[in-house]
């Protein structure tokens, strides 16, 4: 399936505010907001790039992962 360029040119427009806009809370919307930043990357083109690029080998399926874990915080009470 091919698209015009107007059409990438949009949905490149839609990801772009709506990721703009996104502001994470759970395992979900991390999810969603990397869903999107690849979804995006593909209509570029491109390869991941900024901070999400560190979330681009999370893998799409297994086990959930913790938030904060994927955020790289850490437990320092051990």
């Amino acid at each position: 399936m091919t698209l015009s360029k107007d059409t990438v040119a949009a949905l490149v427009d839609l990801l772009e505010n709506r990721l703009s806009t996104m502001c994470i809370g759970d395992c979900d919307d991390l999810r969603e907001r990397i869903t999107m930043q690849r979804a995006l990357s593909e209509l570029r083109g491109a390869t991941p790039v900024g901070v999400l690029k560190d979330f681009a080998e999370i893998p799409r399926r297994g086990r959930r992962r913790k938030v904060s874990d994927i955020l790289g915080e850490r437990d320092d009470r051990h």
